[in-house]
């Protein structure tokens, strides 16, 4: 999935559930359960690398950070753990690049190998990237004016 769907979706889980030693842990989950269903990826017109590639991960970046601020202006009970629970649902993404580091070796290396065997992408998971987020950002806002 795109980092702006874990990243509304660590927000749910932080308004959901409000407990930080459960909620954590399940948002940084949250992030294989996710990729795990087929969603948006490997365009043929943007392979890794390309300039519309780093251009939409730039994009996917920023509406991240926007998402997390309109949430946080909304005034939610715990805003600090709404913003955890973000970044844990990101966090394995947020590490790809140090795959491009390390040895092809050891434990770090088999999570990426296990993250990468997960990923189902497609282009037409477009749709379940559009979906999930409207459906997630609706329960968001609803468990945040609950309050």
């Amino acid at each position: 999935m795109q980092a702006f769907n874990h990243t509304v979706f660590g927000a749910l889980v932080a308004v959901t559930i409000k407990e930080p030693a459960l909620a954590i842990p399940i948002a940084l989950g949250s992030h294989f359960v996710m990729d795990a269903i087929p969603h948006y990826g490997n365009d043929p017109k943007a392979p890794r690398g390309s300039k519309f590639y780093n251009m939409r991960v730039l994009i996917d970046g920023i509406a991240s950070i926007l998402i997390l601020v309109i949430i946080v202006s909304l005034k939610p009970a715990d805003p600090g753990l709404i913003i955890a629970c973000a970044l844990f649902a990101v966090l394995p993404d947020l590490l790809w690049p140090l795959a491009l580091h390390i040895k092809q070796k050891g434990p770090l290396w088999d999570f990426f190998k296990f993250h990468k065997h997960i990923q189902r992408e497609s282009r037409s998971g477009i749709f379940v990237e559009i979906g999930w987020f409207v459906l997630s950002a609706l329960f968001v806002v609803y468990n945040v004016r609950l309050g």
